[in-house]
């Protein structure tokens, strides 16, 4: 019998917000799309800008900026949507996030990763699962599972399986 080696994948996607470097795992990262008409939904949290139609189906989109407490942006050419898929517990959400850039793909080994600092209650760390220093600066790496609560994701998945189709491509066209 051959002896099967798993393969663990330590590629990275890294991308800008604001000043700061993130990285999200590359098996978490469907696809990186130009930024495009976004369909706003009334009432939403600040964060969520809204939804657009991916070949087909509804998919939320999260203003990453916002969602970090960080300045509104004017969008500019490198501004783009990465779809990342959200787990929480037996729920899956394909969402996208508006980020400045999109840097490089980098291979990260386990052992380079280093633990988020401790820093106190008021700072929410909870999304971040390390840091990894490459030349002077340290590059956040996500736990894309934890930057939603739980209830942000139900709502989430909600938006994206309640939002008509025909409504967001209407705005599409216009």
């Amino acid at each position: 019998m051959e002896n099967q080696k798993t393969v663990e994948i330590n590629s990275y996607l890294i991308f800008k917000i604001g000043e700061e470097e993130f990285a999200a795992h590359a098996s978490k990262v469907q696809r990186i799309l130009e930024l495009q008409p976004i369909t706003t939904i009334p009432k939403a949290q600040k964060y969520m800008k809204g939804v657009i139609n991916l070949m087909g189906k509804v998919l939320p989109v999260i203003d990453a900026r916002s969602k970090m407490g960080l300045p509104e942006k004017e969008p500019d050419n490198n501004t783009c949507i990465i779809v990342l898929e959200i787990k929480k517990g037996l729920r899956v959400v394909e969402t996208g996030i508006i980020v400045d850039s999109v840097q490089s793909v980098i291979e990260i080994q386990k052992q380079e990763i280093q633990d988020p600092p401790a820093l106190g209650v008021e700072v929410n760390t909870d999304f971040i699962h390390g840091l990894v220093k490459q030349d002077d600066k340290f590059i956040m790496i996500l736990d894309v599972d934890n930057v939603f609560s739980t209830e942000e994701v139900v709502k989430l998945k909600e938006v994206s399986e309640d939002e008509p189709i025909e409504e967001v491509e209407k705005v599409h066209e216009d």
